[in-house]
């Protein structure tokens, strides 16, 4: 609804005749396009005898009036459509003066010519559709019947010429020759040709209703003049390539042409075609034609003489296919699938197959990559030289072909992907080479004459604490093979006490890009500090995710396993005597006067036995002095004793370092350096007491200051 507003003045005889225009004004908008829309148009007319289907263009053309929204069905067998006027041209006028329009609908051109229309017009904006009515084409028209390169062959005595739409054809005429026309064949088939002929011209008499173009004009006969062919041919190569780069076909020609066959002017559909081997095998001649790049459906090989004669003397045709796209995978034995070329070693290539008869083989790009083949592998190598990226080249073969024509390429189509050129880096077998007489790594120390020995990996070693700094790995590089590539390890060194902690201060971790060399790289290892220190070294691969068997040493690594491994306790010896000083709490004196001396304090030395990582004895033997009864003990002096014994010692604390700490258990014979006390320390009667005393009792001990022997 289209409203109308008006400003109306404050006063005057037309203030009060705006609001009536207004009114009115706004009816007639709003009833204008209601009415418009009920005003019926006129119906659509078809003309019958205009109605026109373009075979070959699959256009069907109308002709009438008021052919606007006409819409057209078609049903050929299963198969249905429908298609309706958008946009009508002018035409002549009809016969009774009215004007007239035609309109053309698109219709498939692989259906038949049997196929039904209907039609019906443009429906209402109200009402029920109106039903189809049938619909005949009155004119069939046709573009061509004949192959461009159709020529009559000629060398069998008989000759035949395929037509594209046998229903068109009634009937047909040749000169010089006699032609029949079998229609359940779709063929014209010539007989009584002339020897000395090379063409004979051709006149197909069209069905009613059919015709055939000729620019805006339309005939109702075609009229062609074709090479006649003497010569038996037949391309043997299987079906040519489309779109593939140096297409070729072999054609195979009868013997009594075939002599001069490189005399001969070779034409594929059309254009030149190239000789570039003819072999001769029994009563057949074999010609290697490049035909350049192939796009139809259909490729046509023609041999004819060398001008001014020019007469066609051979024909073939053959359906052509599109080019096999290659899904080639490459792969590493041992390891599997790659994405990339290797130039340090070779990759075996698996390509699927293509068809019967058919394969395709790798062929070699000079300054990327070669190609060799192992009995029934296929070897890939990059160039050391090359890098960057690089697509696979396939030749197409055909296995049915002549054995001199084994190794022709009939074609050549590249890979769709690229892959990198680079070097494959292969983790060598480093724990299996430690068992040769030859490994990959070594660890060496000197012994106790300063002589180097190699340490054997997996067992537990020691070497003298004085030789602490004489130990090296050796890493073989002139040991590596080339085709291994680089080598990505790391050295990890760790230093533990006699306790078990480590020594953070002596751990290395070191990461290696290892090539193969002239000479060996060595690295040394420090980091002891004490007796019987472990020294522990491993060698581990560095594995990058990202890239298969090569190594980035950018990206996101993690560690396997240790590929070897070396253990070394630093110290050799079997006896410890070392001082310390013992705090004996509750020491017991057995002999008379028995009692309980709380507090005591004194220095032992003690002798024990050590185990090959350096691990103190349980019991040891001791010596020392000490006072004892330092505390109020009724009855008892203060004194001190000169003692010797066993003890039991477990370290608590910082073991064998000069601040170990232990608790003991003591059984000692002691001397006390006092004067002489009565056995009844209480009323003090009795006998002396003895200077000899027999001592039992815990203590606590803080130090660790002796020597290895």
């Amino acid at each position: 609804m289209l409203g109308v507003g008006l400003r109306m003045p404050p006063k005057g005889p037309i203030s009060r005749l705006l609001p009536v225009v207004a009114v009115a004004l706004s009816q007639a908008f709003a009833s204008g396009p209601a009415r418009a829309a009920e005003a019926p148009s006129s119906p659509p007319e078809l003309d019958a005898a205009g109605t026109t289907w373009f075979l070959d263009q699959g256009r069907l053309e109308l002709r009438g009036a008021h052919l606007r929204g006409v819409r057209v069905e078609w049903h050929a067998g299963t198969r249905a459509g429908a298609d309706a006027c958008v946009t009508p041209a002018p035409a002549a006028p009809l016969a009774k003066g009215e004007k007239a329009e035609t309109c053309a609908l698109a219709v498939p051109k692989d259906i038949p010519t049997d196929a039904t229309f209907a039609w019906s017009p443009a429906p209402l904006p109200s009402g029920p559709p109106s039903a189809p009515a049938p619909l005949r084409p009155a004119r069939f028209v046709i573009d061509r019947l004949l192959a461009p390169t159709a020529a009559l062959d000629l060398s069998s005595g008989v000759g035949r010429l395929p037509v594209a739409r046998p229903d068109a054809v009634s009937a047909v005429e040749c000169a010089p020759a006699r032609c029949e026309w079998q229609s359940d064949d779709g063929a014209v088939v010539a007989r009584s040709v002339a020897g000395a002929a090379t063409s004979v011209t051709v006149r197909l008499r069209l069905a009613p209703h059919y015709f055939v173009a000729r620019g805006d004009a339309l005939d109702t006969s075609l009229v062609r003049t074709v090479p006649v062919v003497h010569c038996g041919a037949a391309v043997v190569s299987g079906p040519p390539l489309r779109h593939a780069e140096a297409a070729r076909v072999v054609v195979r020609l009868d013997g009594r042409c075939g002599a001069d066959a490189r005399e001969l002017r070779w034409t594929a559909n059309g254009g030149t075609a190239h000789v570039e081997r003819t072999v001769r095998e029994g009563d057949a001649t074999y010609v290697q034609l490049g035909v350049g790049d192939v796009e139809d459906a259909q490729l046509t090989v023609m041999a004819t003489r060398p001008e001014p004669d020019g007469s066609v003397i051979a024909s073939a045709e053959i359906e052509t296919r599109a080019a096999p796209q290659p899904r080639a995978t490459l792969e590493l034995a041992g390891f599997g699938r790659i994405s990339f070329i290797p130039t340090n070693r070779e990759a075996e290539l698996h390509t699927p197959a293509v068809g019967d008869h058919a394969r395709l083989v790798p062929l070699p790009v000079e300054g990327a990559y070669s190609v060799r083949l192992d009995g029934r592998k296929v070897l890939v190598r990059g160039d050391e030289s090359a890098g960057g990226l690089v697509s696979l080249r396939f030749g197409y073969r055909f296995d049915s072909l002549p054995s001199s024509f084994a190794n022709t390429d009939l074609g050549v189509v590249t890979e769709a992907v690229q892959r990198p050129v680079r070097e494959a880096s292969v983790p060598v077998a480093l724990a299996v080479s430690l068992l040769d007489k030859a490994p990959l790594l070594e660890l060496i120390c000197a012994d106790r004459d300063g002589r180097p020995q190699r340490i054997a990996p997996g067992a537990e070693a020691s070497i003298p604490y004085a030789q602490r700094d004489s130990c090296r790995l050796v890493i073989h590089r002139e040991r590596f093979k080339p085709e291994d590539g680089t080598q990505d390890v790391t050295v990890d060194v760790s230093v533990t006490k006699v306790d078990d902690t480590p020594r953070a201060d002596a751990h290395v971790s070191e990461r290696m890009i290892l090539r193969a060399g002239r000479e060996p790289r060595v690295f040394w290892i420090h980091g002891v500090r004490a007796q019987f220190d472990r020294l522990v070294v491993r060698v581990a691969h560095v594995v990058d995710e990202a890239r298969d068997e090569a190594h980035n040493a950018g990206s996101q690594v993690y560690a396997h396993m240790p590929a070897a491994q070396w253990s070394i306790v630093v110290g050799q010896g079997h006896l410890r005597f070392y001082a310390t000083a013992a705090i004996p709490t509750g020491l017991f004196r057995i002999t008379a006067p028995s009692d309980v001396l709380t507090l005591n304090f004194g220095a032992l030395s003690r002798l024990t036995w050590l185990d090959r990582e350096g691990q103190e004895g349980l019991v040891g033997l001791e010596l020392g002095a000490m006072g004892i009864g330092l505390a109020a003990t009724p009855g008892f002096p203060r004194t001190l004793a000169v003692l010797g014994g066993l003890g039991v010692a477990v370290p608590i604390g910082n073991r064998g370092e000069t601040s170990q700490a232990s608790v003991n258990l003591h059984a000692w014979i002691a001397y006390e350096l006092r004067g002489d006390v009565h056995e009844n320390t209480v009323t003090n009667t009795g006998p002396l007491a003895s200077h000899w005393s027999f001592l039992f009792g815990p203590s606590i001990t803080i130090g660790n200051v002796g020597t290895t022997l």
